[in-house]
C-alpha cells in the first residue's frame, strides 16, 4: 500500500518525534557510556571537508589530545567523527538514534553553522530556527547522559553584512547558555564575515591552514576539565590583588597550553600613575608590554616596536577593563580601554607566556585575569565592558580575589614568579 506521506513530511514527523522524545525514553537508549570517548556531531567543516584527506580541525584537535596523553599531560581520549555535510540543527535530530547513540560516548561536541542552516538565504527565520533548536539538542545530550559541548558559528566565504551581524549575535547568545562553546569565528575571521584568503577552500569551507587555525581555539585540557567535574566559570566579585613598591612585587606568569595563534587577553585594572600592565613574551624570544603612561593613557609595545598609543585616560583611580585581541592571519592587534578602540597595529604573534603586574610606578589593583584562544570582535569587547561574561575558547579565568586559581574548564595554572 503507498504511503500517505511525502518525503519532506516524512522528515518533518521524524524531527518532531526525535526533539520531543522524553527523558524516560532516552535514557534508557543510551546504554553504558564510555567516559574516555568524544564524538563530533556536526555538518561538513568538522567533517573536514576542504582539509587534505579530510584531516580537518577535529582531527588536529584528536592529535593534540593524543600528544597530551603520550607526554603525561592528559587522559587516553578516543574519538569518532560522525559529521555529515549539510547538516543542520533539524538533520542532527533526525539521525541522533543512529548515528549517535552507538557510538556511546560520554561526550559530544555539536558543530553546526548558521550557513547550513540558510540564514544567507532566508534571514531571520533561519536565525530563530537555530536559536529554537540549539538549546533541544543540549537537553537532549544531557537526557542521554553525554555531556555537550558547542562550536560557535563560523565563516562562510559569500556572507554579506547582514549575515555577519546574524552570526555575531548568535555568538554572544549561545555564550550565555549553560554549556562549554568554542570561538570558531576568531580565528578565520577577515573581519566582515567571510574566510579570510589564505584559509578558504571554497565558500563553504576552510582549508588546510584554517582548519588548523580552527584546532587551536579549542582549549587542550577542556575535555580533561570536563573529566574532572569542573564547572562552567562565573564571574567572582572580588576586590583584587595589589601592586605597588611598598606592597607586593610579585609577578604573576601564565603560559599558553600547545601552540595558540589568534587569542585575546583582558585584564580589569584600578590604577594613579604609569607602570607597565602586562608583558607579553612572544615564540621568537622578543617582549613587547601593555604600560599606563605618564599621562594617564596606554601604551602597547610590540614584541616588533610596533606600537598603539592610546587616548583614553585610565589613570584615575576607576577600574577600566583592557583588551588585547590578536589575528593572527590578519597580521592584526587591536588594544581597547573598556569599549573603546585605543588603535591598531600590524603583527604576527605567537605568544608563549604573558606577565601579569608591575614593575615599577605607583600602586595598581588588577582582577578579573582572562586568556582566550581566538579573538575577539568589536561586539564582543562591548559585550564584555557592559558585564557580560564570555566564556568560549576560555583557557584562563584568574579572578585575582586573594587566591591565584584559574576558574576557566581548562587545566592550566597561573604562577607567582
Amino acid at each position: 500500500m503507498k504511503s500517505r506521506f511525502t518525503p519532506s513530511l516524512l522528515f518533518l514527523l521524524s524531527f518532531f518525534l526525535a526533539a520531543n522524545a522524553s527523558p524516560i525514553d532516552t535514557a534508557k537508549n543510551a546504554g553504558p557510556l564510555d567516559t574516555l570517548k568524544i564524538v563530533y556531531f556536526g555538518s561538513s567543516v568538522p567533517l573536514g571537508i576542504g582539509a587534505k584527506n579530510n584531516f580537518g580541525y577535529t582531527s588536529y584537535y584528536t592529535e593534540i589530545l593524543k600528544q597530551r596523553s603520550a607526554e603525561g599531560k592528559g587522559r587516553a581520549w578516543t574519538t569518532a567523527n560522525k559529521s555529515v555535510g549539510g547538516d543542520n540543527t533539524l538533520k542532527l535530530f533526525a539521525r541522533w538514534d543512529k548515528d549517535l547513540v552507538p557510538q556511546k560516548a560520554k561526550y559530544v561536541l555539536i558543530a553546526l553553522s548558521l550557513g547550513n542552516e540558510g540564514v544567507h538565504e532566508f534571514g531571520k527565520v533561519k536565525f530563530d530556527q537555530f536559536k529554537t533548536n540549539l538549546p533541544k539538542l543540549i537537553a537532549k545530550a544531557r537526557q542521554y547522559g553525554y555531556t555537550p559541548v558547542v562550536t560557535n558559528c563560523y565563516a562562510r566565504g559569500d556572507f554579506m553584512a547582514g549575515d555577519y551581524d546574524y552570526i555575531k549575535q548568535m555568538n554572544l547568545w549561545i555564550q550565555t547558555l549553560d554549556v562549554p562553546t568554542i570561538n570558531l569565528l576568531g580565528v578565520t575571521d577577515d573581519g566582515t564575515g567571510c574566510w579570510l584568503p589564505a584559509y578558504e577552500f571554497n565558500k563553504d569551507h576552510p582549508n588546510d591552514g584554517g582548519h588548523k587555525e580552527m584546532s587551536y581555539a579549542i582549549p587542550p585540557s577542556l575535555f580533561d576539565a570536563l573529566a574532572n567535574n569542573k564547572p562552567l566559570p562565573q564571574m567572582v566579585d572580588g576586590s583584587g590583588l595589589n601592586w605597588g613598591n611598598s606592597e607586593n612585587t610579585k609577578l604573576i606568569d601564565f603560559k599558553p597550553e600547545n601552540t595558540v595563534h589568534a587569542f585575546t587577553t583582558i585584564i580589569t585594572i584600578k590604577a594613579d600613575g604609569k607602570g607597565r600592565v602586562i608583558e607579553l613574551a612572544d615564540s621568537t624570544g622578543k617582549k613587547g608590554s601593555i604600560t599606563i603612561n605618564n599621562d594617564g593613557t596606554l601604551t602597547y609595545q610590540s614584541p616588533y616596536k610596533n606600537k598603539i598609543i592610546g587616548s583614553t585616560r585610565i589613570a584615575d583611580g576607576q577600574w577600566h577593563k583592557i583588551t588585547l585581541t590578536h589575528f593572527y592571519e590578519r597580521s592584526e592587534t587591536d588594544l581597547y580601554c573598556d569599549s573603546t578602540l585605543q588603535g591598531k597595529t600590524t603583527e604576527r604573534l605567537v605568544p608563549r607566556k604573558l606577565t601579569l603586574g608591575k614593575n615599577g610606578g605607583k600602586p595598581l589593583s588588577a582582577k578579573d585575569w582572562l586568556f582566550y584562544r581566538s579573538g575577539m570582535n568589536n561586539l564582543e569587547v562591548e559585550a564584555m565592558a557592559k558585564g557580560m561574561f564570555l566564556r568560549s575558547s576560555l583557557e584562563l579565568y584568574a579572578p585575582l580575589d586573594g587566591r591565584l586559581s584559574n576558574l576557566a574548564q581548562s587545566l592550566n595554572t597561573v604562577n607567582w614568579r
